[in-house]
């Protein structure tokens, strides 16, 4: 695992350095590089990932589904919210990424509730 940092935070510093050189003068190509970019190292994760998901699924098998399955859809929406709302950012629509992560934070909540639920009704059930 710690032998791919380097390389992807090279890459992420050459990406980042070529976009501080082409935003300026075309920033519509800057962005599509920082785009590529962004896939590519994420494309570098995916051994790593392969990993914690088998790490996950054996964890999963041992705590109650509901509440594992709420955690699991919260990682999930929370990830992809921060790359959608960072997205928007880079290509200097504010709104937009406040909106995004307005967004994210409902979803959050709504992938949350059976877990919520689930631990108020233990509460409700102890205090009688």
């Amino acid at each position: 695992m710690l032998e791919s940092l380097l390389p992807t935070l090279g890459l992420a510093a050459a990406a980042a350095l070529l976009y501080g050189l082409l935003h300026k003068s075309n920033p519509a190509f800057a962005l599509l590089l920082s785009l590529a970019a962004g896939v590519a190292i994420l494309a570098r994760l995916i051994l790593s990932l392969q990993g914690m998901i088998a790490g996950l699924t054996a964890l999963a098998g041992r705590v109650d589904g509901v509440a594992f399955a709420s955690l699991l859809r919260c990682a999930g929406v929370l990830l992809l919210t921060d790359y959608a709302s960072a997205v928007c950012k880079e290509a200097e629509a504010e709104a937009l990424a406040w909106c995004t992560g307005f967004a994210g934070r409902v979803l959050t909540l709504a992938a949350l509730w059976p877990l919520l639920e689930e631990v108020c009704g233990m509460i409700w059930e102890l205090t009688g």
